[in-house]
């Protein structure tokens, strides 16, 4: 299950931060399915929970000083599209997450490194391992990184089922 460090390097690349533990990189990579298959690791689920609060709050930050003239509506309309697990799940492809993914055999073979919850989920864990790492700051600007792209479209263009 070890990963190359070809592909960690590749990934830190594609993320705009160089971990100072690899330990930390691998757990947030770490699926829960590994617990089940005898490995000793920690998984990604708490490093995900932390993950999507930075996320919400930077995002939320950087709506507000983007569109500091815009109404709660629209700014939440926008914050809701971004922070979503659909969003999440395409930045995992863009940065091809799921190869580096430390899945378990059967989650391997059933697709998992193309499931949008756990690509999702990944991205979240490797938020949170950042923000652990190097505090908020280097946290926001990895999310800036990876979030620029998704930033300005209208924000009625996706509407979430909570907006709806």
């Amino acid at each position: 299950m070890a990963r190359k460090p070809v592909e960690l390097k590749a990934l830190e690349k594609a993320i705009g931060y160089t971990f100072k533990s690899r330990e930390l990189m691998e757990r947030a990579l770490t699926h829960a399915s590994v617990r089940g298959s005898g490995a000793p690791r920690a998984d990604n689920e708490r490093l995900e929970f932390v993950g999507d609060r930075v996320l919400g709050l930077a995002i939320a930050e950087v709506l507000s000083k983007a569109f500091p003239d815009a109404r709660e509506g629209e700014l939440a309309a926008r914050y809701n599209r971004l922070v979503r697990g659909q969003t999440c799940a395409a930045v995992g492809r863009q940065i091809d997450v799921g190869k580096s993914l430390i899945l378990s055999d059967s989650e391997a073979d059933s697709g998992g490194r193309e499931k949008d919850t756990i690509l999702a989920d990944a991205v979240e864990a490797l938020l949170g391992a950042v923000f652990l790492e190097s505090g908020f700051d280097k946290a926001r600007a990895v999310v800036l990184h990876l979030c620029n792209y998704h930033m300005y479209p209208s924000p009625m263009a996706a509407r979430d089922a909570k907006s709806e």
